[in-house]
C-alpha cells in the first residue's frame, strides 16, 4: 500500500466512533492471524551464555546504576519534578 493510500484509510478511520475502531482493529487483526502460519517458538537462551564477553570483567553493575539514578535525579531536580 503507497503512502497515500494509507494516509486515507488512517484519515478514514479516524473519523469512526471509538467502539467501531476498536472493531476495526480486531478485525485486521484476526485476518493477520489467519493468513501468517504461527511463528516457530524459540528456545530461551542463556544470558550468561549470550553475554559473556560484551562487557568488562570487573564492571561494577550496581555502581553504574546508581550513578545513572543519581544523574536522573539530579535532572529531575532541574526539571523542579
Amino acid at each position: 500500500m503507497n503512502t497515500a493510500n494509507l494516509e486515507t484509510v488512517v484519515h478514514l478511520a479516524e473519523q469512526l466512533p471509538p467502539e467501531e475502531q476498536l472493531s476495526l482493529v480486531a478485525r485486521i487483526a484476526e485476518h493477520l492471524r489467519q493468513s501468517q502460519p504461527p511463528a516457530p517458538r524459540k528456545q530461551p537462551q542463556d544470558l550468561y551464555g549470550a553475554w559473556r564477553g560484551k562487557f568488562p570483567d570487573d564492571i561494577d553493575i550496581d555502581a553504574d546504576l546508581a550513578e545513572i539514578r543519581g544523574e536522573w535525579l539530579k535532572e529531575l531536580e532541574e526539571f523542579g519534578l
